[in-house]
């Protein structure tokens, strides 16, 4: 019987870079003088906090925090979770334009997760952060140590 690979987090050399770039992205658009269609704006921060959450490690389902269904079992169907929901954080965003950009983008933080962990997390959606993995029960381990992960839910 073949035993699954070790899950393994590598760090992209160039996330400090792709993190900055995309910061910085987001600062233009929410620009009040630049002239776009809402859905517009949205589809960039969207697609620049994708770029942020998976900037970490070089691969998106080899992140940095994963469950430790995952950690145990790397070769399970993965899903790339933002642990502070997306939606929200483009609305925060939109509402609080650019001077809070660097505070709302400090909590895109990804975790790797199971497929039917997904599921779970997606009862909870009025949750949000690490609040939203513990009443979910979900486990997670921090891959740099090994550890498992505590923090309060607006910790990263």
């Amino acid at each position: 019987m073949a035993q699954s690979a070790k899950y393994e987090f590598k760090e992209d050399l160039a996330a400090t870079a792709i993190v900055q770039s995309a910061v910085r992205l987001i600062k233009l658009i929410l620009q009040n003088d630049v002239e776009l269609l809402p859905e517009h704006r949205r589809m960039v921060l969207d697609a620049a906090l994708w770029k942020i959450t998976e900037a970490e490690s070089v691969h998106k389902h080899r992140t940095r925090f994963c469950s430790l269904a995952v950690f145990s079992s790397p070769d399970c169907e993965c899903r790339h979770d933002h642990v502070f929901q997306k939606a929200k954080m483009i609305d925060d965003l939109i509402k609080s334009g650019p001077s809070a950009v660097d505070e709302i983008v400090s909590t895109a933080v990804a975790c790797t997760i199971t497929k039917e962990e997904n599921l779970i997390l997606n009862r909870y959606k009025a949750l949000d952060g690490w609040e939203r993995y513990r009443k979910a029960g979900i486990t997670v381990i921090d891959s740099r140590t090994g550890m498992v992960f505590s923090a309060n839910s607006s910790e990263t």
